[in-house]
């Protein structure tokens, strides 16, 4: 309770100070805006989060490490070790990470440390080449989803379930994690609140008050709460809102939209939105590829005309080359709406943005879908135990205090302080931020990917003008069935 106290201080004193961008791109910016806590804003007492989280037991077992080492291999070190030196400097994502592992290090006394770094596939090839020589290096992978799948079918990763002191039921692991991404009571890849970039990446729909207030569309908010939020009642807000600004009779980056797609990246989030993951369980348990759905030629050539037919939608402009991004042209109020990551509303350039923002989950496929559903961008990281690992007991306490600690303290800090008292202008985004966090999943089809599935489909066949679902799904069954195939028999080599 004396840690916890203290923590609670330091967070309260820090309000004033600066916030880590969460960004999930490769490069972080520095941070050097100063946080300002609304006055009057009673929504929530900051310390109610923190108080209600560290009250949750974790049930772990007392042990003595004796300093051991608690290696880690990944590529995003900002997910478990942000550079130490930079705490107590007014970053409050960083002071939050080092206190959670100061907190677990300290009442079990080991040390986190990261024993190899490096880009995506370097880290996969070492990690492969390691643990294939039956060299016992590291202890956790926290690396890339889409990366390491890809080495998955090299039998080179304990089952989750077999770990000692591992809890799927407490609130720090993701809901998916003994759901979807388990099968026959085997895990291989987890998601925690120590992956942080899983929350950061997680996307929703941002739009600018002021525009759409200037355009008439109503109340939004209410508009989600009643779970009237469709695609066609989106879709008539945005598609004739548009203004060829320069006057050369093309879109282009300096032209006014009603939304602003960005790239094929955030399009593949619609997929998810409209409930068609790559696969769901059969009856017998089993994943199984469900992408071709009786609606996805439907939700294909829906976001084919969205894409190319629409007139309010900016779509397949290149903006790098016009030396623009949809940051940029946001920010410009060139758009009414867009699609972003919950780290990027933490970026500096949002903070200063004189219109007023909102966010919103993006929408349902239509009236019959129960639920507003959130993917998070395959940016994130995962959790593996290597099968070199030979003290789990040691493993599974560590990442445990580490995840509790995670959800504790750096979790709440971002997404109560930063995002809820800092960058969400009013009360109801607040609201919508709960059902999107609540309704965030992660698809069995799209976390063993590993580039070789449907994650891509949209990128893939919109990049060449394609919207004939049934040709493109032909062409790629055979080898997306065997990649799962592989996926599947690697699960059933598990003990």
């Amino acid at each position: 309770m004396k840690r916890f106290t203290a923590l609670l201080l330091s967070l309260v004193m820090m309000l004033s100070s600066v916030i880590l961008l969460a960004s999930c791109n490769e490069e972080e910016a520095p941070d050097t805006d100063p946080i300002v806590t609304p006055q009057g804003d009673k929504t929530f007492a900051e310390g109610d989060i923190f108080e209600e989280r560290a009250a949750v037991d974790d049930e772990l077992p007392e042990y003595d490490f004796e300093g051991r080492t608690f290696r880690i291999a990944g590529h995003k070190t900002s997910d478990f070790y942000p550079d130490p030196e930079s705490a107590n400097k007014g970053n409050l994502i960083v002071d939050a990470m080092v206190s959670r592992t100061t907190t677990a290090e300290n009442r079990f006394n080991f040390v986190l440390k990261p024993v190899f770094t490096g880009g995506t596939s370097e880290v996969a090839d070492w990690v492969s080449k390691t643990v294939l020589s039956g060299s016992d290096e590291f202890d956790l992978l926290v690396h890339h989803v889409m990366a390491s799948a890809g080495i998955v079918s090299k039998n080179l990763f304990l089952n989750w379930y077999d770990i000692p002191n591992v809890d799927f039921s407490k609130p720090w692991w993701a809901a998916s994690t003994s759901d979807e991404l388990t099968y026959d009571g085997k895990c291989i890849f987890a998601i925690s609140d120590f992956n942080y970039s899983a929350v950061a990446c997680t996307y929703c729909l941002i739009f600018n008050k002021n525009l759409a207030n200037s355009y008439d569309l109503g109340n939004l908010y209410e508009v989600v709460e009643s779970g009237d939020w469709t695609y066609d009642y989106f879709y008539d807000l945005i598609k004739d809102v548009y203004t060829d600004n320069d006057g050369d009779g093309e879109k282009s980056a300096g032209d006014f939209y009603g939304m602003i797609q960005g790239d094929a990246n955030q399009l593949n989030q619609w997929l998810y939105a409209f409930d068609n993951p790559i696969m769901r369980k059969n009856e017998e348990g089993v994943p199984t590829l469900a992408f071709k759905s009786d609606k996805i030629n439907n939700i294909i050539q829906t976001l084919y005309d969205y894409c190319f037919n629409t007139q309010g939608v900016c779509y397949g402009v290149d903006l790098e080359k016009a030396g623009s991004s949809f940051t940029d042209m946001f920010l410009s109020k060139k758009g009414i709406f867009g699609v972003v990551t919950l780290g990027e509303l933490t970026a500096t350039n949002y903070r200063n943005f004189d219109d007023e923002y909102g966010i919103l989950p993006l929408p349902k496929f239509n009236e019959a879908q129960d639920d507003y559903h959130t993917l998070a961008y395959g940016e994130h990281t995962i959790l593996a135990v290597p099968k070199t690992v030979k003290d789990t007991e040691f493993v599974g306490t560590c990442i445990e205090a580490l995840s509790a600690e995670s959800y504790k303290q750096v979790i709440p800090t971002f997404y109560e302080i930063a995002l809820k008292t800092r960058y969400l202008r009013d009360n109801e985004s607040k609201k919508m931020l709960d059902i999107i966090i609540n309704n965030r999943l992660f698809d069995f089809g799209y976390v063993y990917d590993g580039f070789k599935g449907f994650a891509y489909t949209l990128n893939d066949m919109f990049s060449s003008g394609s919207s004939n679902f049934e040709s493109y799904y032909s062409r790629e069954y055979t080898s997306v069935r065997s990649h799962f195939k592989v996926i599947i028999k690697a699960f059933d080599k598990l003990s």
